[in-house]
């Protein structure tokens, strides 16, 4: 998605199917604020079957006008933490191929070098119309179509492919729009991150 001339609605998201390596979840994503320096992206995602687990985490993105935008904080809350929790730097930067922040643009042209092509792409949300993308980073190769009929996340669907990275291998396909969606997280409340918290989060990257 790209910012500028774009609104996001406050409460506005998607809710995604996500399967990854035979686990299947139910992924909601919306905004949690918006202006012309800052987008706030809360992400809640729910496993189902015998052994439940909830997650949500919330990025803060800032503009970059020669770009992607940055990763300004992030945050994680779990049903066993009483209180949010900050992630450190290490823990914004726990992916080895394509990293969140990537996928978002402040410049429609920065987004059309990763362009495949216009396609019906059939999701449990219907048959929709999508320009499909690829990027590509350290052996992860990452397919996602986008609409503008489905604002303000605009994904329809996402395929992530590593053969060396387990976790680098899940599909996302858009079910709903979501509108009012309160936020799980306040950043104001947010203590530092402990180890419980760690454990919920994908170990980073040791450089």
């Amino acid at each position: 998605m790209t910012l500028g001339s774009e609104t996001f609605v406050k409460g506005a998201g998607s809710e995604f199917k996500m399967n990854s390596n035979g686990i299947s979840s139910k992924l909601n994503i919306y905004i949690t604020e918006s202006s012309f320096t800052r987008l706030g992206i809360e992400y809640h995602f729910a496993t189902s079957g015998l052994i439940q687990k909830q997650m949500w985490q919330q990025f803060i993105l800032g503009l970059n006008n020669n770009g992607p935008l940055s990763m300004e904080a992030g945050y994680v809350k779990t049903p066993e933490l009483s209180k949010p929790e900050k992630l450190t730097s290490e823990y914004l930067n726990v992916n080895k191929g394509v990293k969140l922040d990537q996928f978002f643009f402040s410049k429609k042209k920065d987004l059309q070098k990763y362009f495949i092509g216009n396609e019906n792409i059939e999701v449990p949300a219907g048959n929709l119309q999508a320009a499909h993308y690829r990027k590509k980073n350290n052996g992860q190769v990452v397919d996602f179509w986008i609409s503008d009929k489905v604002k303000p996340i605009g994904m329809v669907k996402l395929v992530s492919k590593n053969p060396k990275e387990m976790a680098q291998n899940y599909e996302i396909e858009l079910v709903s729009l979501l509108r009012n969606v309160k936020a799980t997280i306040d950043p104001k409340k947010a203590g530092p991150l402990t180890e419980k918290g760690k454990s919920a989060l994908a170990i980073p990257i040791k450089k």
